[in-house]
């Protein structure tokens, strides 16, 4: 494992705030399609990614974390279709892998954060039926605490995300809970089941070029495999953007009051893809609850929205995920879901919004992909 610590002198503000570009005078509020069933705590919705049915794409679904109320998985009516829940976990962020090879056959994954145990969680996706089941080694190694030692409630898996690499390797990056710290994992199959290896560490100091946080943590992550650059929400800081298996990194964006489309916490991000670099970065901005929207590279701006179902608005918001994939009916040009951190208004009960693409990009007139 290398460890690539990112020094002051290493860390590079953007030269200037992303580029302004055409957004619109007011934030328009996008309306939600559907909704999830809301639940209250120990269960704490989190965390969505979207299984994109490729033989018909409106069995298509979405798998979430719900922390210590386990994993659901959800319709794009927003009808439960599954829940999981072993007991004595915490699963925080989840993502996709398709075509994983496990047991001499390729598979799709769903792999997860758990925190209390300090491991990559995984689960096998039964296309046929749209359930999945846990496949994760017996021998998975912790991610943050060391060989032999017990996870000590302190140095926790948080955020996660997954992506291939050019050469086929599917990777994840975790972050550390309460700690600057990513680590950047492989997935293999032992025999037993899903593992990990480590591969880099990435190590932020607690400090960032003059800016002094309580809390340093990074959550919300997005790889854009195709241009190598990983995107990092340090929740109290911005948006970053690294250069994976490099010391190249930018903070792009920043939180209120050193910028001005970002409030603490930085959380969700997800990237909708178009040819060559074409595309949008999207990023919960929590504490104004909207959503900032910037070109693939983020480096230009395109204006922030808010979403609500019927006057049930949108706020707290943790998660994300976006895919522009025809899913018929009202998602045909795509479908967002997002996390609520206060469904229905109520403090504690969260749940998860199904939002048009198609009403995002008409709100915010953004330009047509191909």
């Amino acid at each position: 494992m290398r460890k690539l610590v990112l020094l002051p002198g290493v860390l590079t503000l953007a030269a200037c705030a992303p580029t302004t570009v055409h957004p619109v005078k007011e934030v328009p509020m996008v309306q939600a399609v559907a909704e999830t069933a809301k639940v209250g705590k120990p269960a704490d919705s989190d965390d969505p990614a979207i299984w994109v049915d490729s033989t018909d794409a409106t069995r298509s679904f979405v798998i979430a974390t719900r922390k210590e109320g386990g994993l659901t998985s959800f319709d794009l009516a927003g009808k439960t279709i599954q829940d999981y829940n072993p007991g004595k976990i915490r699963y925080n962020n989840v993502d996709l892998v398709r075509g994983f090879k496990l047991g001499g056959k390729l598979v799709d994954l769903a792999v997860a954060s758990e925190r209390l145990s300090d491991r990559v969680a995984a689960f096998v996706i039964d296309p046929q039926t749209r359930q999945f089941r846990e496949v994760t080694s017996p021998n998975s190694p912790m991610i943050f605490t060391p060989a032999g030692e017990q996870s000590d409630g302190k140095r926790k898996s948080y955020g996660l995300t997954a992506y291939r690499t050019a050469s086929g390797q599917d990777r994840v990056l975790v972050t550390q809970n309460g700690f600057p710290t990513i680590a950047e994992v492989e997935l293999f199959d032992d025999g037993q089941g899903v593992s990990v290896r480590p591969i880099n560490r990435y190590v932020f100091p607690a400090a960032q070029v003059g800016l002094t946080v309580d809390d340093p943590q990074f959550e919300g992550m997005v790889v854009d495999a195709a241009t190598g650059y990983a995107f990092l929400g340090q929740e109290q800081v911005g948006v970053w953007r690294l250069k994976l298996g490099t010391q190249q990194v930018n903070l792009l964006d920043r939180v209120a009051p050193a910028g001005e489309r970002l409030s603490a916490d930085v959380e969700g991000l997800t990237i909708v893809r178009g040819q060559g670099n074409a595309g949008y970065l999207l990023v919960s901005s929590q504490g104004s609850n909207r959503y900032s929207v910037y070109d693939r590279l983020g480096e230009k701006y395109f204006g922030s929205f808010q979403i609500s179902l019927g006057n049930d608005l949108v706020t707290d918001s943790d998660g994300a995920d976006v895919v522009t994939s025809n899913l018929g009916g009202r998602f045909s040009q795509g479908l967002l879901v997002v996390q609520d951190g206060d469904a229905g208004g109520q403090e504690d009960v969260t749940n998860f919004k199904l939002v048009s693409w198609g009403d995002v990009t008409q709100a915010l007139k953004l330009p047509a992909l191909r």
